[in-house]
């Protein structure tokens, strides 16, 4: 017996040599052996599995920055500057990394370009413990590898995909990490940086429910210009100086650098003034003073273009300086990233005209020298000049200053070069001046072939190039066909290309003749009735929609089959052209002929005409409410939600953005009659539905949004819960100025609306003075929309000038007070003569104002006069609460003169001072 004593692993082993000195064990110790090897075996093999997935995810990596450039010292990459500042953002960041919660696998950030959204990711990806994280920036191309490449890592992986808003491959990037984490998977995270979220997010494929929920719950960081609030602009310059001077091995240069005043400069350009105070040091032409403003890009060109000569001559290239700007400038407008290739760099340096016709040799020697400037990974390829600001202002002076080299870049070029060439240019327009110019130089000689791209541009970048596109498409000679396949090409609704959905639709009206079909010019005409009303061009939309309605009217008589549904379509359009114009009783009655119209054919079909009818009641509902019907409007929404709530139980991803609008409807309804509660519930599911929306799609769904906001703003209050209504109606106000800055003429009413609402919930408050700026602001926007067009807008002016003249009044400026009253008061009874039904209950509130207001200014006999025409139409009306607060205010006043009340009283009604008023 061994002794219990020793060690388990000695007594094991001398079991074993006793056992073969025995004779006994050799089979034994084979099978350990054996299983021994199998383990080291399996070891190695999943080793080596690992090193294949971490080299399939490192073949995804985004390329390294060349060493080679001077202003490549400002490349995120490189570092040479310490990261301060963000530290707001960087905590965020890094939280969401950490959490192993629900929390979305995707995060976006968005800013400017130059205000470190780049080195922002890099700090992030160093602050992750190296042990638990492997991070990778992933190649334009390679998303969908590397998210699949990821899923088998043993570690946890965040993915980085800068410009995130060009990435082809987005949609089915997002979809796969949706993917990954209804598998379960918890180690993924993707950061998307973009210059802002658009239609490029809007754009994106999301047909699925799990993409659309990811989408949905897609967190959205923004940086501003400023690092934080500790740090100037001038202490951020201060503060990288020497570290770009220790980068040149230089002494750190005594200046002193002023910046302008108002608008913060990105970092990048701040980072750049001190490395030029730097370089220009080593020039010995540097002064004590340097501005630190936009110039310094171009001073920076100007140190890069020394460097670009003097690698030339080195290898004796033999080409002038002038040739090798262009070069740059070609290699930036369209060199894919994504094929940088010897092949592909030489293609683009023929694209220079001075190079054209260039021997290989020559050709050759070029790609060379750009390689040696700016070479990808491992000396394969070629990378551009960064940053893209810089690249961006150098290939903008170019373009202006060399003509064939415009040419060149622009025409007959394939789909995704324009698409690069252009995005260049659009970028550029945030700071270099000459930029729009050139854009729009370019889409006019050749609109055509640049169009598609110029749509993809717009949809990743905004309106800025949207507008430009609308200018070219009003006047430059283009075929019929061209025409129609650049409109059909514009997605709706949009806000970034509406104004070129305009002009194309309009020239593509204008151009039919008059003896084409007419269910093509019915079809245009009411197109066009839809993007113009989408721009607020109301009128020029009601001509249009009438003249859909007319065509289609004959066509129906003759063929009913076939054009009734049309002609039901362009009533409702427009129906709506007449109620944006203030023009209630027709909108009801084209209204009216739509819903027979599709309520028969729904009886027959209902499977293809239920939603047409369904919407026709909401707009039918909508009438119905501007009139005064209450009860009807109520009745009529019901009956188009219940229909609407039955198509999205179905088919959710089509039907729940009209089934929102709807409800929406259906509060306000709810809310006419006095039922909160139900009118919260319906509004509330409303802002639920519309807030998933619009995150994946903003451009598309943030306008409604906002209305509901607005809309649930005042649903809260009825109920007193005043600082939730101003929380929500101050995000209302919020997304309206963003819309209002692209669209001023389409969204200045809802902004209106949306600061009248924020207003009434500051006063409810307490906020006195804020109350009065938003009311005022409204009061204006108000006044001048009214201007232009009474009818729509007249109505809105009396109730903000009501609203005006209480938060006046709060204030104690009453003299101010009376006056705006006495204007809504005016405006109302002159709308209440015209249309009494709708308009009576509005005059009697302004009335019971106006009475009060005077009043409080001891003008007793007119008061008392306008209070009792305010009480009689509020007994009228039915208006219970509105008949109490005049009940009180008149046994105010006759607190004040009695015998003055009375007498009024008695003049007004022809009968002595009722009891309650003694």
């Amino acid at each position: 017996m061994l002794p219990g004593s020793w060690p388990l692993w000695v007594r094991v082993l001398l079991g074993v040599l006793g056992a073969i000195a025995a004779g006994a064990a050799g089979s034994y110790v084979s099978e350990v052996i054996a299983a021994s090897r199998k383990k080291v075996e399996e070891r190695r093999a999943r080793a080596a599995e690992v090193e294949a997935h971490r080299r399939v995810l490192v073949a995804t990596r985004e390329r390294a920055a060349s060493d080679q450039s001077v202003a490549g010292l400002l490349r995120p990459e490189r570092g040479v500057v310490d990261f301060v500042g963000r530290e707001d953002e960087l905590k965020r960041l890094r939280e969401w990394c950490s959490d192993d919660g629900s929390v979305c696998p995707v995060c976006l950030v968005t800013g400017r370009g130059g205000v470190g959204k780049t080195r922002l990711g890099l700090r992030l990806a160093e602050s992750l413990p190296f042990e638990q994280w492997e991070c990778h920036w992933v190649r334009p191309g390679d998303e969908v590898a590397a998210v699949k490449a990821a899923g088998r890592a043993e570690q946890r992986v965040l993915l980085v995909i800068d410009y995130a808003e060009t990435r082809v491959e987005l949609a089915v990037m997002l979809a796969e990490v949706a993917a990954h984490e209804a598998d379960g998977g918890r180690g993924l995270r993707v950061l998307l940086l973009a210059r802002q979220v658009g239609e490029w997010w809007t754009a994106l494929d999301t047909e699925s429910d799990a993409m659309r929920a990811l989408a949905a719950r897609t967190p959205v960081l923004e940086l501003a210009a400023a690092l934080d609030d500790q740090r100037d602009d001038v202490q951020v310059i201060e503060e990288a100086l020497p570290f770009y001077a220790a980068a040149r091995g230089r002494p750190v240069p005594r200046v002193r650098f002023t910046v302008g005043a108002g608008v913060r400069l990105p970092v990048l350009v701040l980072h750049a003034a001190a490395l030029v105070a730097v370089l220009d040091a080593e020039q010995g032409v540097g002064g004590g003073r340097a501005a630190a403003d936009l110039g310094v890009l171009d001073r920076l060109i100007g140190h890069e273009r020394r460097l670009w000569d003097k690698a030339a001559r080195r290898v004796g290239l033999g080409v002038a300086l002038p040739v090798l700007e262009q070069v740059i400038a070609a290699v930036v407008l369209l060199l894919d990233v994504q094929d940088s290739g010897e092949a592909a760099v030489r293609r683009v340096i023929r694209s220079v005209p001075d190079l054209a016709k260039a021997p290989e040799e020559r050709v050759g020697a070029l790609a060379r020298w750009l390689r040696q400037l700016y070479s990808g990974p491992g000396g394969a390829g070629v990378d551009v000049l960064r940053p893209d600001l810089v690249a961006e202002r150098h290939a903008v002076d170019q373009l202006v200053e060399q003509e064939l080299l415009r040419r060149a870049c622009f025409t007959d070029q394939r789909l995704s070069r324009a698409v690069q060439a252009l995005t260049v240019l659009t970028r550029a327009c945030a700071h270099h001046r000459r930029a729009p110019e050139l854009l729009d130089e370019v889409l006019r000689h050749d609109l055509v072939g640049l169009a598609d791209a110029a749509i993809v541009v717009a949809v990743q970048t905004g309106a800025r190039l949207g507008d430009l596109l609308a200018g070219v498409l009003e006047d430059v000679p283009v075929g019929m066909e061209d025409l129609q396949r650049i409109a059909e090409q514009i997605p709706y609704p949009t806000v970034a290309l509406a104004a070129a959905d305009a002009a194309a639709t309009r020239r593509v009206r204008e151009i039919l003749p008059a003896d084409a079909d007419p269910a093509d010019i019915a079809r245009w005409s009411r197109r066009l009735a839809t993007v113009l009303a989408q721009l607020g061009r109301r009128e020029e939309a009601l001509e249009a929609a009438t003249e859909a309605v007319n065509i289609r009217r004959g066509l129906a008589e003759v063929q009913p089959d076939v054009f009734l549904s049309e002609l039901a379509g362009s009533l409702d359009t427009r129906s709506g052209c007449l109620s944006d114009l203030g023009r209630r009783e027709e909108a009801l009655r084209a209204i009216a002929e739509a819903v027979e119209i599709r309520r028969e054919l729904a009886r027959v079909r209902p499977d293809a005409f239920l939603s047409e009818l369904a919407g026709s009641l909401d707009t039918q509902s909508g009438c119905l409410s501007d009139l005064g019907r209450r009860e009807e409007a109520l009745w009529t929404i019901v009956e188009a939600v219940g229909v609407y709530r039955t198509l999205a139980e179905v088919q959710p991803d089509v039907f729940l953005p009209d089934l929102a609008k709807m409800l929406s409807n259906q509060s306000n309804r709810l809310s006419d009659l006095g039922r909160r509660a139900e009118a919260l519930q319906a509004i509330v599911e409303a802002v639920g539905v519309y807030r998933t929306l619009a995150e994946v799609q903003p451009d598309a769904y943030l306008p409604d949004l906002a209305g509901f906001l607005s809309n649930q703003s005042s649903r809260l209050s009825d109920h007193g819960r005043w600082a939730e209504a101003l929380e929500s109606v101050t995000e209302a106000v919020g997304i309206y100025r963003r819309l209002v800055e692209i669209r001023p003429a389409a969204f200045l009413p809802d902004l209106a609306m949306s600061l009248n609402n924020q207003s009434n919930r500051l006063s409810l408050l307490g906020r006195r003075e804020e109350a009065l700026r938003a009311m005022t602001e409204a009061v204006e926007i108000r006044r001048e929309l009214a201007r232009v067009r009474p009818d729509a807008f007249l109505p809105d002016l009396a109730m903000s000038l009501n609203n005006q003249s209480s938060r006046l009044s709060d204030l104690g400026r009453r003299e101010e007070a009376l006056q705006a009253i006495a204007e809504a008061v005016e405006i109302r009874r002159g709308l209440a003569e015209a249309r009494p039904a709708a308009f009576l209950s509005n005059l009697a509130t302004s009335l019971v104002v106006m009475g009060r207001a005077l009043v409080d200014l001891d003008q007793i006999e007119k008061g008392t006069q306008s209070l009792i025409e305010g009480f009689m139409l509020a007994v009228d009306r039915d208006l219970a609460e509105l008949a109490q607060v005049c009940a009180e205010s008149l046994r105010e006043a006759r607190s004040r003169d009695a015998e003055g009340v009375a007498t009024v009283w008695h003049r007004v009604t022809g009968e002595d001072l009722p009891q309650w008023l003694r």
